[in-house]
C-alpha cells in the first residue's frame, strides 16, 4: 500500500528532476528532427505536424507521471526537534 501511495503522491528527487529534464530535451529535439526530415522528404506538412504531436505526447507520458525511476535517490530529512522550537518561541 505504501508503494501505491508513493506512486500517486508524485515525489521525485533532485536526480530524478535532472533525468526528467534531460529526457524532455532529448525526446522533443529527436521528435522535432524526425518530424522535419519526414515532412521535408515527403513534402507534406501534415506528417510533420502529426509526428511532432506524437513526439510531444510521448514526451508527456514519459516525463509527467512520477515513475519510480525518478525517485531512486530519495532525500532523508532531519527529524523536527520540538523542544528546540518551544525554546525559540519563548525568547
Amino acid at each position: 500500500m505504501d508503494q501505491l501511495q508513493t506512486l500517486f503522491d508524485g515525489y521525485i528527487d533532485f536526480e530524478g528532476q535532472k533525468l526528467a529534464d534531460r529526457l524532455t530535451n532529448v525526446l522533443l529535439i529527436l521528435s522535432g528532427l524526425i518530424a522535419w526530415i519526414v515532412g521535408f522528404v515527403l513534402q507534406d506538412l501534415r506528417y510533420t505536424v502529426y509526428i511532432g504531436l506524437g513526439g510531444t505526447a510521448l514526451t508527456f507520458l514519459v516525463v509527467v507521471p512520477p515513475w519510480p525511476m525518478y525517485n531512486k535517490h530519495p532525500l532523508t530529512w532531519l527529524p523536527v526537534d520540538y523542544d528546540d522550537k518551544k525554546e525559540k518561541k519563548g525568547h
